[in-house]
């Protein structure tokens, strides 16, 4: 049962972020890119699945991205990325221990690294964009500091969510860089 409860969260998580990412997030008119909401949601479930789980599911949604009606690109080039991030940000997540800042900031470094690894694809296979693509720099800069700031408005709650789907009962309302652990943090007055 855990299975199909994870099936449907990723299903609906993923359909959910490419839907604003492809559609919405566009008309904001922010300079050089948008935040990377697919990437957000393959990272905050790679971190509460795992690294194989979080491949799984990178290859999915990256293939879901390269299928979708606006893209430019060979097929596979974001499912190949995402699988990387998934499985990167799955066995992180299971060594690190976290805080919002931290967080923010590997969301961050993931998305930039992400974006550049896709130009990188698409200067070996000769499609869509390229390393020397003009403003991919000011673009991968501008990816990474938009995830950065959105990943608190994701990650803690598909974050507490990934914990429901498993049958784990946790602190749903938790600080944001707590929120994928699966006990609050705790401080003795001598931590601090």
């Amino acid at each position: 049962m855990r299975a199909v409860y994870r099936t449907l969260l990723a299903v609906a998580a993923l359909a959910l972020a490419l839907a604003l990412e492809l559609s919405v997030l566009p008309h904001l008119a922010l300079p050089y890119a948008v935040p990377d909401l697919v990437l957000l949601t393959v990272l905050a479930l790679a971190a509460a699945w795992g690294p194989n789980q979080g491949a799984l599911l990178g290859f999915c949604a990256g293939l879901a991205l390269d299928l979708a009606p606006p893209s430019v690109t060979a097929a596979g080039r974001h499912a190949l990325v995402l699988t990387l991030v998934g499985a990167l940000a799955g066995r992180a997540a299971v060594e690190a221990r976290r805080s919002a800042l931290r967080t923010s900031a590997l969301a961050g470094i993931y998305a930039g690294a992400a974006t550049l690894a896709n130009a990188a694809l698409g200067s070996l296979i000769g499609s869509g964009g390229t390393l020397t693509s003009p403003g991919l720099l000011h673009g991968a800069a501008a990816c990474a500091l938009y995830t950065a700031v959105a990943t608190p408005l994701v990650l803690p709650g598909l974050g507490a969510l990934a914990r429901v789907a498993d049958g784990r009962r946790g602190v749903i309302l938790a600080p944001a860089g707590n929120a994928l652990d699966q006990q609050p943090a705790t401080r003795t007055v001598a931590e601090l």
